[in-house]
């Protein structure tokens, strides 16, 4: 994946602002208040650094047509899902996103089941996704934004999480369907494939209007977090494609969630514009409730659902498959005339 989540790029989005107001929504963008800059540079950083292990001979997938069309519905998909976050941001509030983002691992669950041909969630599994729903609920009931707008205030949070599911089912789907040589492969991909939209984004936001001036007027200090940030996302991309490989898309998708946590604790201390107490308490329940949740396996070939989609390969062999059925048939027809 690129090199942050959507989430927390969202959580810093914002059109245009002044430097101290930047300074009351995020410390760590104090320096650069600029998202999609910030976003753009990670990504390059992570590009790069993959490429100098290729040439230090690190074992990392070249390009191919194939892989590259295969990971572009995905990066469309996570930029899509940055931008709707970024103006559910702008219109709500962080926890209301978060809720929403502690609610799509019961969507995941659910398209796994129809496509991905995993069994449906255990007694404990859908207990603990369903104390998440009803966690997402009472914070609703809570939410000044929810009272004030009603579910106007929400639309753009709606289509984030139907964009997150799809990214979220899509990425599992990769894993098994894409057959790379190591785990840098993914990250490579997504970073080169992300860098244009996500340099766009800014573009259109207006974020790149004397950057090179604001960069040049950066202390040292913030130099020196904007590098942190770099390597550690660059770490996390690895990192992040490594468990979405090992666990199901509902699983990896939970992961998330939980990390979400530290975010919501963040908000209530830097923000000034965060849920209530009982906000705040059934965002942890959210939270919380998925640490009770079990994989569930994968379904036998046998009774795999009548939806599951068959694979690019799959079908390219069934297709052969027939292709030789009938040169079988036509040469036996020519037998027969001789």
């Amino acid at each position: 994946m690129p090199v942050y989540a959507p989430s927390s790029f969202g959580i810093m989005a914002s059109r245009r602002m002044s430097a101290n107001a930047w300074q009351r929504k995020s410390v760590a963008m104090e320096y650069l208040p600029f998202p999609a800059v910030v976003s753009f540079i990670q990504i390059i950083f992570a590009a790069f650094i993959v490429l100098l292990l290729k040439f230090c001979g690190v074992k990392v997938d070249g390009l191919e047509w194939g892989k590259l069309k295969a990971y572009s519905l995905y990066i469309i998909a996570f930029v899509t899902a940055i931008y709707a976050n970024m103006q559910a941001l702008q219109h709500s509030n962080v926890e209301t996103v978060i809720v929403f983002r502690a609610c799509s691992p019961i969507a995941v669950s659910v398209v796994e089941w129809l496509f991905l041909g995993r069994e449906l969630p255990s007694g404990r599994s859908a207990a603990s996704l369903t104390m998440v729903a009803i966690g997402a609920v009472a914070y609703c009931m809570t939410d000044s934004q929810f009272n004030l707008e009603g579910l106007s205030a929400y639309s753009w949070v709606i289509a984030y999480f139907f964009l997150i599911t799809f990214e979220m089912t899509y990425g599992k789907k990769l894993t098994s369907s894409v057959q790379m040589d190591s785990v840098w492969g993914p990250v490579l991909y997504c970073n080169l494939l992300a860098a244009f939209p996500m340099f766009l984004l800014g573009y259109m936001n207006g974020d790149y209007e004397n950057i090179l001036d604001v960069i040049a007027e950066m202390p040292a200090n913030g130099m020196a977090i904007l590098m942190f940030s770099c390597i550690a996302g660059t770490l996390i991309g690895y990192t992040g494609w490594l468990c979405r490989g090992m666990v199901s898309a509902t699983s990896y998708t939970l992961v998330g969630v939980v990390n979400k946590f530290g975010t919501v604790l963040l908000g209530v201390a830097v923000w000034d514009k965060h849920a209530s107490t009982e906000g705040i308490a059934a965002v942890c329940l959210c939270l919380a409730s998925g640490v009770f949740y079990q994989q569930p396996p994968k379904r036998p070939v046998s009774t795999a659902s009548p939806m599951q989609v068959k694979s690019d390969i799959e079908l390219a062999l069934d297709r052969v498959e027939r292709e030789d059925s009938d040169d079988r048939e036509r040469l036996l027809s020519a037998g027969n005339r001789k």
